[in-house]
């Protein structure tokens, strides 16, 4: 029997969105850090959301999810 059903719970639908989402972690994160020479690690969060969002709408787009 498939398992077709398994990821429609809130946990696996946040688990997908991280998946495809976290290639954007890196290449913004990084540039984040180093533009805000001040405040590192908060520059590296703000970058890292900043690709992270733009790279899931991005698939979400391409895959006829919305």
């Amino acid at each position: 029997m498939p398992d077709i059903g398994v990821l429609n719970d809130p946990i696996g639908l946040i688990a997908i969105a991280l998946i495809f989402g976290s290639p954007g972690l890196l290449p913004g994160g990084i540039p984040g850090a180093l533009l805000w020479r001040s405040h590192r690690i908060a520059g590296a969060f703000l970058g890292a959301v900043v690709g992270f969002f733009p790279r899931l709408a991005g698939w979400m787009f391409l895959k006829d999810v919305i």
